[in-house]
C-alpha cells in the first residue's frame, strides 16, 4: 500500500510469484470460452505511481475487448519481494525495488511476443535496462528531464510519447492540406504557426514536426497560447498575414473544423472526426506500431536542442 492508501489492482488476488502463471491460467480458463481461445498479443508493462497504474489497468480491460495482452503493473518503492497480486490477464507487483524492475519483467513478459514499456513515472536511469528489454516503450506525462534520457536510447527500443498519439490526428488533418497544389505552392511563404492548448510540450512537438515535414532548417516561429478550455489542443494556425491553414476543435471537443484560405484555391471548410482520444484507443494505436518512429525522434531532438 503507498502512502496515499491508494492499493495497486484492489481486485486482485495475493499469489506467490511461483504461482503467477498457474494463476493466469485459472484466471483463463474462468473466462467466457469465445475469450479462453484468443492468442495474446503483447505484454505492456505499466510503470509509474499506485493511483496511475489502477488508471492503466482500468484502460488495459478496455483495450482487451479488442486485442489480448498480458499486462503487468510495477510501482517502485523499498520492497525486494512483493507479492504478486493477479486480476485476469494482469500482474502487479507494488512497491518493487528500482534495481529488481527489469529482473520482474524478463521473468513475467512473454518473451516470444512484442514488449511495450508504458511509462507513467520513475526515475529516468530505470529507462535504460527496460529499453533493453522491451520493443517499445510509451512515455506519458513524462517530466522533461526524463526525454534526454530517452533520446539516448533511441537505438534501443522504438520510443513515443503519448502526447506525440494525441497529436496523430492533428498532424494528419494538416498534412492533408498539402495535397492542394496552391497550397503547397503558398505554404512556402507560411512562417507562422500558433497552437492554443493546455500542453506546451505537444505545442513544441507538432512545430518541430512540421518544420522537419516541410524541410524548414530554421525551424517555424511557433506562439502557444494557454487554453482556458480543458482540452488537448484547440486551435492550429499556420500561414502569413493574409493567408492561412486552420484546425479549429469544434464546441463538442469530438470533432476538429478544417479550412484552407489561400490565393488560387476557393476557401473551403469540412468536419472530421476527432476520434477516440481515451487512453484505451491510444495505446490501441500505439500497439500497430512496431518500427522507430523517425519523426518523432526528430520533432523530440528539436525540442531538446531549444530547451
Amino acid at each position: 500500500m503507498t502512502e496515499s492508501g491508494n492499493v495497486l489492482l484492489p481486485d486482485g488476488t495475493d499469489v506467490p510469484f511461483a504461482g503467477i502463471a498457474e494463476a493466469l491460467a485459472r484466471r483463463n480458463d474462468e473466462r467466457p470460452r469465445a475469450f479462453q481461445s484468443r492468442a495474446l498479443s503483447a505484454t505492456i508493462v505499466a510503470i509509474g505511481p499506485d493511483d496511475l497504474l489502477n488508471e492503466a489497468a482500468d484502460a488495459l480491460r478496455r483495450l482487451g475487448g479488442q486485442t489480448a495482452v498480458r499486462a503487468i503493473l510495477i510501482s517502485v518503492g523499498s520492497a525486494s519481494r512483493p507479492v504478486p497480486r493477479v486480476s485476469g490477464d494482469v500482474v502487479a507487483l507494488s512497491g518493487l525495488k528500482p534495481s529488481f524492475v527489469n529482473n520482474a519483467v524478463a521473468a513475467l513478459r512473454l518473451s516470444s511476443l512484442p514488449t511495450i514499456v508504458w511509462w507513467r513515472g520513475g526515475r529516468p536511469d530505470m529507462l535504460t535496462d527496460l529499453a533493453r528489454l522491451a520493443d517499445r516503450v510509451v512515455l506519458e506525462g513524462a517530466p522533461l528531464d526524463v526525454w534526454p534520457h530517452a533520446a539516448g536510447l533511441f537505438e534501443e527500443a522504438a520510443f513515443s510519447d503519448l502526447r506525440w498519439t494525441r497529436l496523430t490526428r492533428w498532424r494528419t488533418l494538416m498534412a492533408h492540406f498539402f495535397d492542394i497544389p496552391e497550397v503547397r505552392d503558398a505554404a512556402q511563404g507560411f512562417k507562422r504557426l500558433r497552437v492554443t492548448g493546455a500542453d506546451a510540450v505537444a505545442a513544441s512537438l507538432f512545430a518541430d514536426w512540421l518544420a522537419g515535414s516541410l524541410g524548414r532548417a530554421g525551424g517555424i516561429e511557433l506562439e502557444f497560447v494557454r487554453t482556458s478550455r480543458d482540452v488537448f489542443i484547440e486551435e492550429v494556425l499556420f500561414g502569413d498575414q493574409n493567408q492561412e491553414l486552420a484546425l479549429r476543435l469544434a464546441g463538442s471537443a469530438t470533432c476538429v473544423l478544417t479550412s484552407a484560405a489561400v490565393r488560387g484555391h476557393r476557401s473551403a471548410a469540412r468536419t472530421v472526426t476527432l476520434g477516440d482520444q481515451s487512453l484505451a484507443a491510444l495505446m490501441t494505436e500505439e500497439l500497430r506500431v512496431r518500427a522507430r518512429d523517425r519523426a518523432f525522434e526528430t520533432a523530440v531532438r528539436g525540442f531538446l536542442g531549444r530547451s
